[in-house]
């Protein structure tokens, strides 16, 4: 169980990352502040066009769980410094007042967390994951329908995981 719950969770922010839109999205201090102490990250934006070519069951479901996300910003880290940490992003969430909706790890030791800022009638949607080898931050420009997380189940995960790799 808690292993589809991660999986469905990576797929939720792997989604994100391909939905765009030019709309002003919100941004968090704590975010900022991370890309002033790396200024070589690299951002990466997912377009929702990109997530739905995962949803090759045409779920219905899928589609209320993207609908109003615009756009994912990956922020990857720069590629010659060792040292780069997603840590004190994590710290920074809990005094910025973003919530901690899940936390978890997958079978071969990836963390992954899903934060929340509720701000009033929107919501600011940051998610961290840390591998061995990589770590990375999805901020979502845009609502998550989580409702509808479980539809990520039926989504291809494999087509996902294609389409954003071609993307970096």
């Amino acid at each position: 169980m808690k292993n589809t719950t991660l999986q469905v969770f990576l797929l939720l922010f792997s989604f994100a990352l391909l939905a765009g839109s030019c709309r002003e999205s919100v941004h968090s201090s704590v975010l900022e502040q991370h890309e002033e102490t790396y200024p070589n990250l690299k951002k990466k934006y997912v377009y929702q066009s990109l997530i739905r070519l995962a949803n090759v069951n045409k779920d219905p479901n899928f589609e209320k769980l993207i609908k109003d996300v615009r756009k994912i910003v990956v922020y990857l880290p720069p590629a010659d410094d060792s040292t780069y940490q997603i840590k004190t992003v994590r710290q920074g969430m809990m005094g910025e007042d973003y919530e901690l909706l899940m936390d978890g790890r997958t079978a071969d030791d990836m963390r992954m967390s899903l934060w929340v800022k509720d701000l009033g009638a929107r919501s600011h949607y940051i998610a961290l994951i840390e591998t061995v080898d990589q770590d990375m931050i999805l901020e979502v420009d845009g609502q998550i329908n989580i409702e509808y997380l479980v539809a990520l189940e039926v989504a291809d995960q494999e087509a996902l995981r294609g389409l954003i790799e071609q993307g970096f």
